[in-house]
């Protein structure tokens, strides 16, 4: 596609197209807002347009809106489109191992055209964990899921029927006469449910309850639409979300939803024999709350390392339509991830019925008022989950995981496992407070995990304990590790009263101890980069640091931000596209690598004015 505006122009690959605009793959792209004139040829002709740049990532490429376009040029657009949709069907259709792919590229928008792409665009959004907003619009009907992590947590309708209001009266649980005085008072400002509050007529506690089933009844009504175009905007802006945010149980909503959906592409899935797949590595998939039926959890329970999907779809007794919905079903939730044929399995084969246990149904989220004795046991979940979490802030991977240095790969995983069933946010969907807490937490016990189940990653770990002294097996900590402990803590209070000096030499003393511990370094780097004479040693600690982590995209930023307090921008770039091929979500490091690609450009100017004014003087 050609295009020009913002003083640039060129011929851009199509990442995707649709009625509404395009995605261009373009190294520097012009910021956001930027009027461009588009022209490009499909089979029956010519095809112009005008549209905005509505978001711009350096390096991939820009999301342009279509502002204006001639009848019958949209008229030719919309039938290549057809054409283009027709053509990607077939494909998905012949070849289930394209479904659920991870795709790297940017959301923006599209059709939906059948009940597998919507749960395709779901599975994307809730398997990578995206936050932003997801509009779906069918007629004149709009609806909306927020989703935070991948975490559903708000939507909406434009619907009247879907309000909470309506809902409510639907139900009974208002009088006509008391629905129409809170509506009343929703002309001041206040939402409905904040109304009936006011009014008297339901506590706190229970509005929020009939706001969780207002919420679940939008989405349940949203999965079931046959056809509909999407939007979706990488962001949750402020004041749209409500502030209350309540978790909605998206993959027990999903789980239903196929089950019902009479237009799914069960026959290639049955027949492909080359479709290999096994149990998803990732604990927040494999040990979320979906509610497995008996077909569901006797599949689950037969995928034993990698296997072709064929081969024990026929195995299983079962009926050949009803194996490939309920295999289908966990590969839409991510419990079971498609894999290349002859790939290692992620872990080693466990039992069945440990694996029919980790795929065990969890009671029903929707809450209800608890009793007293239920009262007792939140507080007392509360107490253990929040002093697990201040366990994984200074504790070994073993002590995290409740396993000591002799422990067998197995026993990791077993004691993990019944860690990630206890704790997976999807279990507590009723307390909308824990969730962040238990993200965090499952988050860090799946570092551990993935570290000790590993051979390799586990030696180097055990390597790193025994030169920092926190190591003996199936001991406690050593004096040494006492002793560096210390060092940080005393580092840690000098930091807090802003004396650089002092955790400067608490640091280096822990960098002496534990040489082979990336945090010291990075610690060390940021205490000298505070004082002007130290930033040439803060760089030394900075790479000592990213070559012991290589991984950590908060030590590449700091160092960066080092370079471009010592006026070295062209040395900080490259660290702002390293942290994006790390975590290409990475905004703050979009955002600087933006600004100081477009001053180079400010910088040459400059120079070559300085230059000439120079060479004029000497003349």
């Amino acid at each position: 596609m050609a295009w020009q505006g913002g003083g640039k122009r060129d011929v851009s690959c199509v990442g995707t197209l649709s009625l509404g605009g395009v995605f261009l793959r373009v190294a520097e792209p012009p910021p956001p807002g930027t009027n461009l004139e588009l022209l490009f040829d499909v089979p029956s002709g010519e095809v112009r347009a005008r549209g905005a740049v509505r978001h711009a990532k350096p390096g991939q490429g820009m999301g342009v809106k279509f502002v204006h376009m001639l009848a019958d040029h949209r008229a030719r657009l919309n039938r290549y489109i057809q054409h283009l949709e027709a053509e990607k069907r077939k494909i998905a259709a012949a070849g289930p191992r394209t479904w659920f792919a991870p795709d790297a590229r940017p959301l923006d928008s599209g059709e939906i055209e059948s009940h597998h792409e919507l749960f395709a665009l779901l599975h994307r959004i809730y398997s990578a964990r995206l936050t932003g907003k997801l509009q779906l619009v069918l007629g004149k009907v709009e609806r909306q899921l927020f989703f935070d992590g991948g975490q559903l947590v708000f939507a909406t309708s434009s619907e009247p029927r879907d309000s909470l209001g309506f809902m409510m009266l639907r139900e009974r649980a208002l009088t006509q006469s008391e629905f129409e005085e809170a509506s009343a008072l929703m002309e001041t400002g206040q939402r409905f449910g904040s109304a009936v509050a006011e009014m008297g007529l339901y506590s706190v506690e229970e509005i929020a309850s009939w706001v969780q089933r207002q919420l679940v009844q939008i989405t349940a009504t949203l999965l079931d639409y046959p056809a509909c175009r999407y939007y979706f905007f990488n962001a949750l802006e402020k004041n749209v979300v409500p502030e209350i945010a309540i978790p909605v149980p998206l993959g027990k909503l999903l789980l239903e939803a196929v089950r019902r959906a009479k237009d799914l592409p069960l026959g290639p899935l049955a027949e492909d024999g080359e479709l290999c797949v096994q149990v998803s590595p990732d604990p927040m998939l494999r040990f979320q709350a979906a509610e497995l039926d008996e077909q569901e959890r006797q599949l689950l329970a037969a995928v034993s390392g990698t296997a072709r999907a064929k081969e024990f779809l026929a195995q299983g007794g079962q009926a050949k339509e009803q194996a490939a919905r309920a295999l289908y079903a966990l590969l839409v939730l991510g419990i079971v991830v498609r894999v290349p044929p002859g790939a290692q399995t992620a872990e080693e084969p466990a039992a069945s019925a440990a694996r029919a246990e980790a795929a065990a149904t969890a009671p029903p989220v929707e809450p209800e008022a608890p009793s007293a004795a239920e009262t007792d046991s939140l507080k007392q979940f509360e107490a253990e989950m929040r002093k697990l979490l201040e366990l994984t802030e200074k504790a070994t991977y073993y002590e995290m995981l409740g396993v000591t240095a002799t422990s067998s790969p197995g026993e990791v995983k077993q004691s993990f496992h019944r860690l990630a069933r206890k704790f997976h946010p999807d279990r507590h969907m009723g307390q909308s407070e824990w969730i962040g807490l238990l993200q965090e937490l499952m988050s860090r016990l799946s570092a551990a995990y993935k570290t000790l189940v590993d051979e390799e990653k586990r030696a180097r770990y055990d390597k790193q304990l025994v030169s920092a002294g926190a190591f003996t097996l199936g001991q406690d900590k050593t004096e040494s590790q006492e002793t560096v402990d210390e060092c940080l803590a005393r580092a840690k209070e000098s930091l807090r009263a802003h004396n650089f000096a002092g955790s400067i030499l608490w640091l280096r003393k822990c960098v002496e101890i534990a040489p082979d511990v990336a945090k010291y370094h990075a610690m060390l780097a940021r205490s000298l980069a505070a004082l002007p004479q130290y930033r040439q040693e803060a760089i030394g600690c900075f790479e000592k640091a990213i070559e012991l982590d290589p991984w950590n995209t908060s030590t590449y930023f700091q160092f960066a931000e080092l370079y471009e307090l010592m006026r070295l921008p062209w040395r900080a770039v490259p660290l702002y596209r390293k942290i994006l091929e790390i975590d290409p979500a990475h905004s703050k490091a979009s955002g600087r690598l933006r600004e100081l690609e477009e001053k180079p450009k400010e910088r040459e100017e400059s120079s070559f004015q300085f230059v000439s004014r120079l060479f004029q003087r000497k003349s």
